[in-house]
């Protein structure tokens, strides 16, 4: 057993330093033994399995801190917060994503008041964790794009014919998109059944791809229901699919403790050796303003990246969702920056992406980007073929001006 230890800071609300720290202790045993301190004997499970209390501050005002979990410009009494600082040891995780996660806010995400605001690994998790098996740098490197900002398509909306899904994925390909992937809330339903859409979409990329010269990825949505995940992703990568979605439906690292070993296993899974697209659906009540939950740019941007993912999709500030700048930008920056040896990620940000705010987002993101362009393709008209070459044309130009 390695004695090893590893740091959650949460963010605490309270009236004072001491139910602040009465708080941070509930959480210390809550997270590990859930078992009345007082009764225990065993010297190894007080002082080794229980969780550690590292340090407890109050909150600095212009913390960054102060941000996660509040609406945008709204003004919060940084004298009621404190910064807990809790580690564990690396043996209460089993080495496995679903009982890290239980760790790191298992029954504690149940009460009020209490944010998770950090994650500090240590060395065995980064053994175990790995991180995505491509990145951002690997992503470019399979699509074929060095430095422009990337573009992803989406073929939409539910109820298409499977034939009129695959015509678009064509489409996109032709006109030189860099990933498309199926639209989170298509799944297996009847109209558009998996097996019979994966097979036609692949086909039509790869067939485009060969014959123009292009080098466009198509992922398939393979979120299901327990061991279909896996199956879905096996038949997806036989039909000839060159990346995979893990979105709404029973795959989601969001949705739960079960959702995150899945994406671990599909990261991890050396027959299938495919990038994955991780897709923030059912993330809203984790990281939307409340009264508790995991700060975005940890569910959205580290956690995923951590457990495989090397595309992870997000809400943009701007569009119909409620999401600020400034957080857009810091979920991008954690995915993107360096922790351990886990390889960079590849930022996707999507809804509100649209030509008119093009240069706007480029200049804010940056061109190790990949832009999920949705509604804005199909209000240009009807051919989606041009609409792509428009917006890739856009992208080179922008990320000339941003060199």
């Amino acid at each position: 057993m390695k004695d090893e230890r590893f740091i959650v800071t949460y963010r605490i609300e309270a009236d004072t330093y001491e139910d602040a720290k009465s708080i941070a202790w509930a959480v210390q045993v809550e997270q590990t033994i859930e078992f009345p301190y007082e009764f225990v004997t065993d010297p190894y499970i007080k002082n080794t399995i229980t969780g550690r209390l590292e340090s407890l501050e109050s909150m600095a005002p212009d913390s960054a801190y102060a941000t996660v979990g509040v609406m945008p410009n709204a003004v919060i009494d940084a004298s009621r917060y404190y910064l807990a600082r809790i580690s564990y040891h690396v043996d209460t995780t089993a080495l496995e994503a679903t009982q890290f996660l239980n760790v790191v806010f298992g029954n504690s995400s149940l009460q009020p008041h209490i944010w998770v605001v950090d994650i500090e690994l240590c060395p065995t998790l980064f053994d175990v964790f790995k991180g995505p098996r491509f990145g951002l740098h690997g992503i470019r490197r399979l699509v074929e794009t060095p430095t422009r900002p990337m573009i992803q398509a989406v073929i939409k909306p539910m109820g298409t014919p499977n034939e009129e899904l695959a015509r678009m994925c064509a489409a996109y390909t032709r006109g030189g998109v860099d990933v498309i992937k199926d639209d989170h809330g298509i799944t297996n339903q009847s109209f558009s059944q998996f097996k019979d859409r994966v097979r036609r979409c692949a086909a039509a990329v790869r067939e485009m791809n060969e014959a123009h010269g292009k080098h466009a990825l198509y992922a398939a949505n393979v979120s299901g229901d327990g061991t279909d995940v896996l199956e879905r992703a096996y038949f997806a990568k036989e039909a000839g699919a060159t990346g995979l979605m893990v979105g709404a439906g029973g795959c989601l690292i969001a949705t739960g403790l079960v959702g995150s070993g899945w994406l671990h296993k599909l990261a991890t899974d050396e027959k299938l050796r495919l990038p994955i697209i991780h897709h923030p659906a059912y993330s809203g009540g984790f990281v939307s303003p409340g009264v508790s939950g995991i700060a975005d740019y940890l569910q959205l941007g580290f956690l995923p990246r951590l457990f495989g993912a090397d595309m992870m999709v997000f809400v943009s500030y701007g569009g119909r969702f409620t999401f600020s700048q400034e957080q857009c930008k810091r979920i991008a920056a954690y995915i993107k920056h360096p922790v351990g040896v886990v390889k960079a990620g590849c930022p996707a940000p999507g809804g509100g992406v649209t030509d008119a705010r093009l240069t706007e987002l480029v200049e804010l993101y940056g061109n190790d980007t990949m832009f999920l362009v949705g509604g804005d393709m199909f209000r240009r008209g009807p051919d989606l073929e041009s609409n792509m070459a428009y917006f890739v044309n856009r992208l080179e130009e922008l990320s000339q001006l941003k060199q």
